[in-house]
């Protein structure tokens, strides 16, 4: 079995130069939510509200995370 090395997105000591607004900004920039957000959304009529931001709920967890 190899191993598969993945190269960083961004070096760390540039997002700690970054004020935290920038740096969420640099970050959101890169990420494709888009297939994230066609799993999660609500398909039927039952359950959570339709109205739910769920693109704001995913930039939030990414947010904590970060």
């Amino acid at each position: 079995m190899s191993i598969i090395r993945q190269g960083s997105l961004f070096d760390i000591q540039e997002l700690f130069d970054l004020e935290p607004p920038q740096r969420f900004g640099a970050i959101f920039s890169t990420l494709d939510i888009d297939p994230i957000l066609c799993v999660i959304s609500k398909k039927s009529i039952y359950g959570a509200p339709t109205e739910l931001n769920y693109a704001a709920m995913l930039y939030s967890l990414v947010a904590r995370i970060v």
